[in-house]
C-alpha cells in the first residue's frame, strides 16, 4: 500500500468513527404565521445563545438575546445521566425561588416538562431540567442538561414569558427565516378535537394513536375511553372555548397548544396536543391538561344571549330571501323541526312553511337562557310561541338541534 493510499484510508476512517460524535441535532425553522406563537423562546444550543422571539406584523423579531450554556454533550437528551440538553418543544411548570444553591442555580430556577409525551414515546428518561440562574461566570456547554442564563436574564424573564403558556423551544440551531408555516391540518385537527368532544361522537377517539397514547400516558386507551365517556356522561352538553391556539413544530411531532374554558360548568386551564403522523395522518399521540384560573370574568349567559340573537338574525335574513340552503345549515345534522327528524325532513319542512308564505318564524324578539339540554330561544309570533334549542356547532357556532312551535291558549 503506497503512501497516498494509507493516508486516504487514515482520514476516511477518522472521519467515520468521529461522526457519531459530531452533534447533529435538529434545526426547527419558524415564520411569521398566525398560529405561529406571538411569542416563544428560542434556545440556539449551537451559539450557546438564548432569545425571546415575538411574532408581529408579519415578522419575527428576536427582542432579547443572552448568553447561556447548555449540557456538557451534544445532541438531544436521551437518557438520565447523559449530561445533554433535551431537545424539543417544552414548556415552564413553575417557578422556584427559594431554597436554591446560589452557586449552582442562583436566585431563581424554572422547572421544564422534560420528558414530554413524545420523549416518554421515545423511550427519553431524566428528570429535574431547568431554565436557571448561575452564581458564578460560565462557558460554553458546562451543565448536566439545564439551560443556564445570566441571574440578570433568569430574574427578569418572568417580565416576558407565562407559566404553561409560553412555549420553550430547544435545539441545535434555530431558523426564523422560514417560509412554510405548521401544517394546516394541525390547525384544523384542533379544531375537529373540540367539536368531536363537544358532540360525544365516537370520532373522538378515532384522532388518536392508540398505541402511541398509551406509552405517553402510562394507561391503556380502554381505560382513557371509558374515563372520557363517563366525562362525556356527566353533563348533557359542553361548550369548549378556546384563546391563543398556538402550532410549534418539534423533532418530528407538532404541538398544538390553547388556553381552554369549558362552559357551562366553567372549567378552565391550559390543553396541550402532541400531534405524530400515522401514515399520511395526523394523530394525537399525547396531552397535557393543566388546570389553571386563566384571570378575567365571562358571563356566559350574556355572551350567548348575544350570539344566539346573532344567529337568529342571520336565520330571519335567510328565510327573508328564500335562502333555504343557508337556512338549513343552521339545523344539526341530527336535528329537528316541528317534529321532522333529519336535514332531509327538515329541509321539506322549511320549503313547506316558505310556500305557505307563513310569518318569518326566526324575527321577533328571542328570550334567551341557559338550560340542562343547551341554550334556549323562546319567540313570540302571530301568538304562536317558538322554542329553539341550539347546542355548540365547529369554531364556536351555533347549530339548531329542536325547534318546535307551540299554539297559545
Amino acid at each position: 500500500m503506497d503512501t497516498r493510499t494509507f493516508i486516504f484510508i487514515a482520514a476516511f476512517l477518522s472521519l467515520l468513527f468521529a461522526a457519531p460524535a459530531l452533534s447533529q441535532g435538529w434545526t426547527p425553522s419558524f415564520s411569521a404565521n398566525p398560529s405561529t406563537p406571538a411569542l416563544f423562546m428560542a434556545v440556539d444550543m449551537g451559539r450557546q445563545r438564548a432569545f425571546l422571539v415575538r411574532n408581529k406584523d408579519g415578522e419575527l423579531n428576536k427582542i432579547k438575546h443572552m448568553p447561556c450554556t447548555t449540557g456538557m454533550r451534544g445532541g438531544g437528551k436521551l437518557l438520565e445521566g447523559d449530561r445533554k440538553t433535551p431537545e424539543g418543544v417544552y414548556f415552564l411548570e413553575g417557578k422556584a425561588t427559594g431554597g436554591l444553591d446560589f452557586d449552582l442555580f442562583g436566585n431563581t430556577a424554572y422547572p421544564l416538562n422534560y420528558p414530554n409525551p413524545v420523549d416518554r414515546i421515545q423511550g427519553k428518561t431524566g428528570n429535574g431540567i431547568m431554565i436557571h440562574g448561575r452564581g458564578r461566570s460560565f462557558g460554553p456547554r458546562q451543565t448536566l442538561g439545564c439551560v443556564v442564563l445570566e441571574n440578570d436574564d433568569v430574574d427578569t424573564l418572568d417580565r416576558h414569558v407565562r407559566i404553561n403558556a409560553t412555549p420553550i423551544v430547544i435545539a441545535e440551531s434555530v431558523s426564523l427565516t422560514g417560509k412554510a408555516g405548521p401544517p394546516p391540518e394541525i390547525v384544523l385537527g384542533t379544531w375537529g378535537w373540540i367539536k368531536a368532544r363537544e358532540r360525544r361522537e365516537n370520532a373522538f377517539f378515532e384522532i388518536y394513536d392508540p398505541v402511541r397514547f398509551e406509552k405517553s400516558s402510562n394507561m391503556s386507551f380502554a381505560r382513557f375511553r371509558q374515563k372520557t365517556l363517563q366525562e362525556f356522561a356527566s353533563a348533557e352538553w359542553v361548550d369548549i372555548r378556546i384563546e391563543n391556539l398556538q402550532v410549534l413544530q418539534g423533532p418530528d411531532y407538532m404541538v398544538s397548544v390553547f388556553a381552554q374554558r369549558t362552559f357551562p360548568h366553567g372549567e378552565q386551564g391550559w390543553r396541550r396536543l402532541y400531534w405524530m403522523r400515522q401514515v399520511e395522518l395526523w394523530k394525537i399521540v399525547g396531552e397535557e391538561w393543566i388546570p389553571q384560573n386563566l384571570g378575567g370574568s365571562v358571563d356566559y349567559a350574556q355572551l350567548v344571549g348575544k350570539e344566539i340573537r346573532e344567529r337568529l338574525r342571520e336565520c330571519a335574513q335567510a328565510w327573508d330571501k328564500g335562502d333555504l340552503k343557508t337556512l338549513l345549515r343552521t339545523y344539526d345534522r341530527t336535528g329537528s323541526r316541528n317534529g321532522a327528524q333529519g336535514r332531509e325532513a327538515i329541509a321539506a319542512s322549511l320549503e313547506r312553511d316558505k310556500a305557505a308564505k307563513k310569518k318569518n318564524p326566526y324575527s321577533a324578539e328571542p328570550k334567551v337562557r341557559v338550560t340542562k339540554q343547551g341554550v334556549e330561544a323562546n319567540l313570540l309570533t302571530d301568538g304562536h310561541s317558538r322554542t329553539i334549542l341550539f347546542l355548540p356547532g365547529a369554531f364556536n357556532t351555533w347549530l339548531i338541534a329542536r325547534d318546535e312551535a307551540a299554539k297559545q291558549p
